[in-house]
């Protein structure tokens, strides 16, 4: 479920989305009340990209993932199954993995550069 607070802003460089991905991280992530099916929010990326929808948001967005644990972490983008409508599957493809002791400036520098260059590769299919 989307929350807020929401960060969009336009990034053509490594080092801008870099920039805001550790200033996200250093955010930390907020604690959500689950909500009641009367009370569930309208999803919030509508109102902050412009979209009419979450479904056209979600065809034209990509997902990354950035974990980490005692002995990695790991970067990698969800693609759209190819199986399954309307779920997102890990691409293994896509895959970074770096080991723990990786300062964090360096871990948002590659999920940057995967990132970007993901998204330049789809602009050119």
């Amino acid at each position: 479920m989307g929350v807020e607070p929401v960060v969009v802003r336009k990034v053509e460089t490594v080092e801008a989305l870099e920039q805001l991905l550790l200033a996200v991280i250093a955010r930390g992530n907020p604690v959500v009340p689950t909500p009641t099916r009367q009370g569930f929010p309208r999803p919030v990326m509508e109102r902050h990209c412009g979209l009419k929808s979450l479904s056209a948001f979600e065809r034209t967005a990509t997902c990354w993932s950035i974990s980490g644990n005692e002995v990695v972490y790991r970067i990698y983008e969800w693609r759209r199954s190819d199986r399954y409508r309307g779920v997102r599957e890990e691409a293994p493809d896509s895959e970074v993995r770096l080991p723990a002791d990786t300062p964090l400036k360096d871990v948002a520098r590659c999920a940057a550069e995967a990132a970007l260059a993901q998204g330049i590769s789809a602009l050119n299919r």
